[in-house]
């Protein structure tokens, strides 16, 4: 089961103790892009999460990564626009900026991880917020599990959401 969690980090999803989770961009690009193998569990774990009213924090990496995706997917800058759009607007997220101190983190973490720039960003973030990372990435999963819990959404759907202790 996913641990970690700060008690101001927790929500409640029915009678379930649930935990804030950091969700990197591979989730949202899989969501997007029906023609993607993993886009049924993203699409059913981003439903998930909505509806049961999960927080979720990004940071605003997250923005300039989903159009650049949906943009170079699609030879259409107007559809990665509008996914930037639509990803500041979804309810339950917060979108934190890259400031020197989430910065100065990614940068030990990519360092001592190995970690991709982009990817040391949302390590970097979970960390801070303590709370469980979501990837499609397998190598961040690998390389962050020593730091931060680290999930796929398809191994996050397999079990309750996230039940913490008090």
């Amino acid at each position: 089961m996913l641990e970690g969690g700060q008690a101001g980090h927790r929500a409640f999803v029915g009678d379930a103790r649930v935990t804030r989770y950091v969700i990197d961009a591979s989730v949202y690009v899989s969501r997007l892009k029906a023609s993607e193998v993993d886009h049924p569990s993203a699409k059913r774990l981003l439903d998930t999460l909505q509806a049961q009213q999960v927080p979720v924090s990004c940071p605003t990496l997250l923005w300039p990564e989903v159009a650049s995706a949906v943009a170079r997917g699609t030879q259409d800058p107007a559809l990665g626009r509008a996914a930037a759009v639509s990803l500041r607007r979804l309810p339950f997220h917060t979108f934190v900026p890259l400031d020197h101190r989430l910065a100065r983190l990614a940068s030990e973490l990519a360092a001592k991880c190995s970690l991709r720039g982009a990817d040391a960003v949302y390590v970097a973030l979970a960390k801070q917020l303590d709370c469980p990372l979501v990837t499609l990435d397998a190598d961040q999963r690998n390389r962050a599990a020593g730091i931060v819990a680290t999930c796929s959404p398809e191994e996050m759907l397999s079990r309750p959401l996230s039940l913490l202790p008090t």
